[in-house]
């Protein structure tokens, strides 16, 4: 049996990329990990500063990016609605002006109770996006990192 090709001939075939030298398990797995009650935002500061690898670099500044935002807003939002309730209990305002400013805390209240919930499918997106080597940013997500 003889083949036409000889030891000095090219494949005819490119060679696959090699996924784990272009994007890392870590860099995968950093939005899961962020993802983790109280350890994960922490978790991923430490990924982020020590990883040496462009692709996790990438993507955990993404999740961090996402998380910071997510927390800064509920903790912001909570801290004027407890600010309100407050200066509310030390100043007699009318009901309505007082339910006219409370209306609005509440929408932002349900804002970032949302963003915490929509965390739970952003990840996944962001994970199947990096699978596929995408550092996808996160939506609504300020560059913070």
């Amino acid at each position: 049996m003889s083949t036409n090709s000889s030891p000095t001939e090219s494949p005819t075939t490119e060679p696959g990329p090699s996924i784990l030298a272009e994007r890392t398990l870590l860099g995968i797995f950093v939005h899961f990990i962020a993802i983790l009650p109280f350890i994960g935002p922490i978790a991923t500061v430490v990924i982020y500063l020590a990883s040496s690898h462009e692709f996790t670099r990438a993507n955990a500044r993404n999740a961090l990016d996402w998380h910071l935002f997510v927390i800064g807003s509920v903790l912001a939002t909570f801290a004027l609605l407890i600010g309100l309730d407050t200066l509310f209990e030390y100043v007699t305002v009318p009901g309505p002006l007082e339910a006219a400013v409370l209306l609005p805390v509440f929408v932002l209240v349900f804002a970032a109770m949302s963003l915490g919930l929509l965390s739970a499918v952003i990840w996944i997106v962001a994970m199947a996006k990096a699978i596929f080597g995408e550092a996808w940013r996160y939506p609504f997500a300020p560059e913070l990192v």
